[in-house]
């Protein structure tokens, strides 16, 4: 049996944490979860031992995207996760990047308004003032090329299934 991969993915604003999540469901078969998404949220706040076991009893590799409030509940809603099995990572890296396309992700929700960087600079704000990168203790991934580019999916994923 090959083994599956459960993975965690959250981290700064704008580094493609769901698009990475989307990929690896459209191209490798993974099962997807967008945290994002307040149904499914929800469903997992609802009951996250079960939401869990869920997951556990089935045979695909699943990754959850989420970037999460550093608050204490949600930071022990991945703690949880963690301590199932999934394998937690923080994508982070090149901040001007993340900054750019942050703000090309909210133009497109908003149609071409000009989006303020002050909303990206507040979450960095509560991220770095929660420590929550000690808290959770994530495998540290920079999904940026030297380019500043984003990085393929399959690369990406061979790096996170290597970490």
């Amino acid at each position: 049996m090959v083994p599956r991969d459960l993975f965690l993915i959250t981290g700064i604003p704008g580094t493609g944490k769901t698009t990475y999540g989307d990929s690896f469901a459209q191209k490798f078969g993974f099962v997807h979860f967008n945290f994002e998404d307040l149904g499914i949220l929800s469903r997992f706040m609802t009951d996250q031992n079960r939401f869990i076991q869920d997951i556990l009893k089935g045979k695909s590799s699943t990754v959850i995207t989420w970037g999460f409030l550093p608050d204490e509940q949600q930071t022990a809603m991945v703690v949880n996760l963690k301590a199932a099995g999934f394998k937690l990572f923080w994508f982070d890296g090149n901040r001007p990047a993340s900054l750019r396309a942050f703000q090309e992700r909210e133009r497109k929700k908003r149609e071409g308004e000009r989006i303020s960087e002050e909303l990206f600079y507040l979450q960095m704000y509560r991220i770095e003032n929660s420590k929550v990168i000690k808290k959770i203790n994530p495998v540290m991934i920079n999904p940026f090329d030297k380019k500043e580019k984003f990085k393929p999916p399959a690369m990406l994923l061979d790096e996170m299934r290597s970490a």
